[in-house]
């Protein structure tokens, strides 16, 4: 397994600060605020384990080609959005390549090229805005470029303009929209996929809330699916998760349209936050990249309050946190755990 940290509350630290994990608000992990529904829930615990489940996820594939109007041969369901980019580098990837990668952002991208013998390369943008750099001479030499669109941590979401220029300065560009289901007037990066060579990397456990079941899928030119799904062995979707994803791919718009308060609730957020002092990345996702001066003992701090935020140290930013919007019946108590820290860092 590789080291990458990826953050979030662990129980043998709530016990350590004598707080019960049922008062704790989880914002570290960035999923839908209304949390899982209980049907995708249901038929999760009670799928046939007594069985094999489908070799390839041949269902769920059709399924979720059928939902957005694509071509099966162009799909390929995954274990979750994290095995779709190692797949992706293994099967694009050679020993002395070199990989772009637009960051600051999620360190999978970075493990992947390394496992699989290339050379990552962090084109970084810059605080305060993080305007991700995508002319960068660099791309167009890499033999993968890694784009999340919008980005984790900063929420920075480009066009469909700028990110297809980007593709065409790319020998592939790996699109990572794990959080376009929260952007409000998000624009369908499969659309790319007949024009430029991109593979679009979906997460289905951010929008349904269950990243305990490993749910994701890759769209892109059946010739790039041809040399990924190889590489991935059968059965890896297992019972419990396919039955889930079947019942989840129906739900998309009824999750995205509870999704309608996020933005001003965001935006309530955002503004406590700066009047606390704190600097804050104009993002669009479902979570904020705060400035608050020391990332980790604002961490503590909100942690004792109630609530857990990811300390962003790992992203190469000690004195950020980011925060996922919570559930409107939390946000006035966040905004004041937020306004109480600032006021006692001050």
């Amino acid at each position: 397994m590789n080291a990458v940290f990826h953050g979030g509350v662990q129980p043998e630290e709530l016990r350590a600060l004598g707080l019960d994990p049922s008062s704790v608000v989880d914002l570290s992990a960035n999923l839908h605020p209304a949390g899982p529904d209980a049907r995708v829930l249901a038929a999760a615990r009670t799928a046939a384990l007594d069985r094999y489940p489908p070799a390839d996820a041949g269902p769920l594939r059709e399924a979720i080609a059928r939902s957005s109007g694509l071509d099966p041969a162009c799909v390929l369901v995954t274990p979750g959005a994290t095995a779709a980019i190692h797949l992706i580098a293994r099967a694009c990837l050679r020993e002395g390549d070199h990989c772009a990668i637009l960051g600051p952002t999620f360190g999978e991208y970075a493990a992947a090229a390394r496992a699989a013998g290339a050379s990552p390369i962090e084109v970084r943008a810059m605080p305060p805005a993080f305007n991700p750099p995508i002319e960068d001479e660099r791309i167009e030499s890499a033999a993968l470029t890694v784009l999340c669109n919008p980005n984790n941590p900063t929420g920075r979401y480009l066009g469909r303009t700028e990110v297809g220029r980007l593709a065409a300065r790319s020998r592939l560009l790996l699109l990572d929209v794990a959080y376009a289901d929260f952007v409000s007037d998000a624009w369908d990066a499969d659309a790319l996929v007949p024009e430029y060579p991109v593979a679009v990397v979906h997460s289905m456990t951010k929008l349904h809330a269950i990243p305990g079941l490993r749910l994701g899928y890759i769209v892109a030119a059946p010739e790039i699916i041809a040399r990924v799904a190889p590489l991935q062995p059968s059965w890896s979707i297992d019972a419990a998760s396919h039955a889930a994803g079947l019942v989840a791919v129906d739900q998309r718009e009824t999750r995205q349209a509870a999704l309608a308060a996020l933005p001003r609730t965001r935006d309530r957020i955002r503004a406590a936050c700066e009047e606390a002092g704190w600097g804050v990345v104009p993002g669009q996702a479902n979570f904020l990249l705060v400035h608050s001066g020391d990332g980790a003992a604002t961490r503590l701090a909100l942690l004792q309050a109630g609530f857990a935020v990811r300390d962003c140290a790992s992203f190469g930013l000690p004195e950020w946190v980011r925060i996922a919007v919570p559930a409107g019946a939390h946000a006035d108590a966040l905004i004041a755990a937020i306004t109480r820290v600032a006021e006692v860092r001050a």
